[in-house]
């Protein structure tokens, strides 16, 4: 029988909320680069930059 290495990670609390903190923070960010980026290509077509 084999074990899942993500469960057995996730089975500590303070491991969990971590990894929660982590991707939350992935999140957050990328969805920061995003807007910056469509505002930078939007202000490219119009001319402004």
């Amino acid at each position: 029988m084999s074990r899942d290495p993500l469960k057995e990670y996730l089975k500590d609390p303070d491991r969990r909320a971590k990894l929660f903190l982590l991707m939350t923070g992935g999140m957050i960010l990328s969805t920061v680069l995003i807007t910056i980026g469509t505002i930078i290509l939007i202000l490219l077509l119009l001319g402004i930059i």
